[in-house]
């Protein structure tokens, strides 16, 4: 009996250490206030400085594109232009992750 409790000892901290490893998630990513429910909006800035500024402005401000800052457009709305098209905007500009984010990005600063 005085052997006994060294493997149940083992076989204990191999059970704690094991449920304290399936909780630890070390590369998590962490969210941040620009994250929204389908695109982030710090990439979609960056996308759309890259894919868009060139007509919308560099901040949304207009140019040979409508004004997107204060334009109180929806998530929706700004998707579906960016699938069709509008205008002389090309329909698919950026499409899947890309598209996410700048759909957050523009809602960010279509509301007023």
């Amino acid at each position: 009996m005085g052997r006994l409790w060294r493997p149940v000892l083992v076989g204990a901290a191999i059970v704690v250490m094991t449920f304290l490893l399936a909780q630890w998630v070390p590369f998590e990513p962490s969210t941040t206030a620009t994250a929204t429910a389908d695109g982030d909006v710090t990439r979609g800035e960056l996308v759309f400085e890259r894919e868009c500024a060139a007509c919308h402005g560099a901040a949304g401000e207009g140019g040979a594109g409508p004004r997107l800052v204060g334009s109180g457009l929806d998530a929706d709305t700004v998707a579906e232009t960016i699938r069709q098209g509008a205008g002389i905007m090309p329909p698919g500009l950026v499409t899947g992750q890309d598209e996410a984010d700048v759909v957050a990005y523009v809602v960010s600063i279509a509301t007023p």
